[in-house]
């Protein structure tokens, strides 16, 4: 909802072929982007740490945000982007479904 008002108000302005900047103000913003924020460190600690550990250390950052407002840990990166993680088709078996 927010990306297609974000691109009606940019066409309304007879702006075409632009970054969308005010999207990313606009999600970030909302109670979605508020919600993403508080939890963006568990996916990090779950790859980096395994499951004991990464729920564990993921849960006090979680607590710790949702408490004081700040995460222990800053902002964690990924390893690589979702895009450096596909294969191509060829390299996968088709799911062959009964």
């Amino acid at each position: 909802m927010l990306a297609a008002e974000k691109v009606h108000e940019a066409l309304a302005q007879g702006r075409a072929h632009d970054d969308l900047v005010t999207y990313e103000d606009a999600w970030r913003g909302s109670d979605i982007g508020r919600d993403r924020h508080k939890v963006r460190n568990v996916k990090p600690l779950l790859s980096r740490l395994g499951s004991t550990a990464g729920v564990a250390l993921g849960s006090l950052d979680m607590w710790t945000n949702e408490l004081a407002g700040i995460s222990i840990f800053g902002a964690l990166k990924h390893g690589k982007p979702d895009c450096a993680t596909l294969k191509p088709i060829s390299e996968c078996e088709p799911l062959v479904y009964p």
